[in-house]
């Protein structure tokens, strides 16, 4: 995966994540703006509820003594005003929740992405194994004497004395050296050390290719 595969999954989590928010109903009555704009308005209003409130007391020192008992205007805005910050309290909390959710979303996202998506170097050996022209194949082998008979492929390009690469489930599996030809037919000996685990395993059909450097 590339990373404008990795930058279209995280944009695809923050579309849905935003979504989600918006369905869960509008948070405040300003739905035009931004998260972070809704945020800052909500915080500059709750600072000036806050200050309302506590500058409240301090009103009524300054009127007359006859005045002193508020009013029940007073006591009705002062109730409204605290109704108000505790709304606005919510939503800001419910707000900061949910952007949160968002950015944790998108982070997840990348942070999978570029973990478990790794773009993984191309095989160029495995390729060339894979695609390299099969030149002879294994007509039958010998276990005992070591003996390997061939069906020569491509006649002229495999002479005696060339190394072979027994080509199995795209891999190759040892290594045979070429003796006697004649014509299309032939025979080879086994490599024993090319072979994993030193086991010598050579069946009819088993494909002859030039191995690659």
């Amino acid at each position: 995966m590339n990373i404008m595969n990795v930058i279209i999954g995280a944009t695809c989590a923050l579309l849905i994540a935003g979504f989600l928010l918006s369905a869960r109903g509008p948070i405040s009555s300003n739905n035009g703006a931004s998260t972070d704009a809704q945020i800052q308005q909500l915080e500059t209003r709750l600072s000036q509820l806050e200050s309302a409130l506590q500058n409240a007391p301090m009103q009524t020192i300054t009127l007359p003594l006859a005045a002193s008992t508020p009013s029940t205007a007073s006591v009705a805005k002062s109730d409204e005003n605290v109704a108000e910050l505790e709304r606005v309290r919510a939503e800001l909390k419910q707000l900061k929740e949910a952007q949160d959710l968002i950015e944790e979303q998108a982070v997840a996202v990348i942070e999978d992405a570029l973990s478990t998506h790794e773009p993984k170097k191309p095989d160029r050996r495995g390729q060339l194994i894979k695609s390299a022209l099969v030149m002879a194949r294994v007509t039958e082998y010998d276990n005992v004497n070591k003996i390997i008979g061939i069906q020569i492929d491509r006649v002229g390009n495999v002479n005696s004395g060339d190394v072979l690469g027994i080509r199995r489930n795209a891999g190759i599996i040892g290594r045979i050296t070429v003796g006697m030809i004649d014509r299309n037919q032939g025979v080879a000996d086994p490599v024993p050390g090319s072979f994993f685990g030193g086991t010598i395993d050579i069946q009819p059909g088993d494909e002859l290719i030039l191995p690659p450097l």
